[in-house]
């Protein structure tokens, strides 16, 4: 048995806290130090603060500094904002303590294509310190770009490629539901879609970005498509307690495309509403031979992401340097039983 990957936790926020509770589980991990900008959080034990019986000394701190020492941190992973805008001078001071990065910002999924100049400094900083960056999550980062890059290793030919994923918002969690509009009119979903107030789902071109990256595809364009409103067909009230009439917004619909002479060559479509309906995640390939794939029930987002990020502590120490996307790393799987420096 080798030793503990040595970690710190960088945003508290509801997909933060699910992350560092994966973390404090995992045997083969050492949580380091825990940092939350909020100062309703700050100063806070730990285990309090998740309301678990760990009885972790760690006290929540409000930047880097506080928790880095002499002693290297393997990986520190940074759950903050979907913009990589936001994220990339925490980033880059997370780099130059010699961590590599592992992010569930939606933009570093596959960012070369929306900012090039950010992700060549983001590329020499990493290579300069000896260490890889990579965004993850479950989507982007693995059922709309991963799963269908891997499941096309069987094809001596790919024509195209469509990738569904149809979920019941009602159990996901509350910042998820308002970000897909659920509750609003269809007045007011169209104004915060359009003040860009509310996001919908966030790296459907980035997925397809890597799908053709990794395939060598050919294209002439990328369409993303603004999200189209999912109408309640009766009353129903949410998770959190509110009341959604019918005719309201309960979820949305996003799709993107890509076009290489007049065919769509890869088509995503991400569903997300409320309501009893079948929920699945599904890949289909056609080419030689044609590849259909179907996750009955789907993969919860929330838990997904958070297995995600945490099973891939070991895989990025043994990854190139630099900046990276899924495609480039060894193969993901889970990971609680690889320790680091194993023999």
């Amino acid at each position: 048995m080798g030793k503990e990957f040595n970690v710190i936790q960088v945003g508290l926020g509801p997909m933060g806290k699910l992350i560092t509770n994966l973390l404090i589980k995992r045997k083969n991990i050492n949580l380091r130090g825990a940092i939350d900008i909020n100062p309703v959080v700050v100063g806070q034990n730990l285990s309090e603060f998740l309301d678990i019986k760990d009885k972790s000394e760690i006290i929540i701190h409000s930047n880097l500094e506080k928790v880095l020492t002499k002693e290297k941190v393997d990986v520190i992973v940074i759950a903050t904002s979907s913009s990589l805008d936001k994220v990339a001078p925490l980033i880059k001071h997370a780099v130059k303590s010699g961590s590599n990065i592992i992010s569930i910002c939606e933009e570093l999924s596959y960012p070369f294509e929306y900012y090039p100049q950010l992700s060549s400094e983001l590329d020499d900083l990493a290579k300069s310190h000896n260490v890889s960056i990579v965004g993850t999550g479950i989507n982007p980062g693995y059922l709309m770009d991963l799963l269908p890059i891997v499941i096309s290793a069987p094809c001596q030919e790919v024509k195209s490629i469509r990738v569904t994923r149809m979920m019941n918002s009602a159990k996901r969690r509350e910042s998820f539901q308002r970000k897909i509009g659920t509750g609003l009119t269809i007045e007011e979903f169209h104004q915060k879609i359009s003040n860009k107030e509310i996001t919908g789902h966030v790296g459907l071109t980035q997925s397809i970005q890597m799908i053709v990256a990794a395939l060598g595809l050919e294209y002439d364009e990328i369409s993303e498509f603004p999200p189209k409103e999912i109408i309640s067909e009766k009353e129903f009230t949410t998770s959190y307690g509110e009341i959604v009439p019918k005719g309201y917004v309960c979820g949305l619909q996003s799709k993107a495309i890509a076009k290489y002479r007049d065919m769509d060559i890869i088509f995503l479509d991400f569903v997300a509403y409320a309501g009893e309906h079948e929920e699945f995640d599904s890949v289909g390939i056609e080419g030689i031979p044609n590849i259909h794939q179907k996750i009955i029930g789907g993969i919860h987002g929330d838990i997904g992401t958070a297995a995600m990020v945490v099973n891939l502590i070991p895989r990025i120490m043994e990854a190139k340097i630099g900046l990276l996307t899924m495609k480039d790393l060894p193969v993901p799987c889970y990971t609680g039983h690889i320790w680091k420096n194993r023999s």
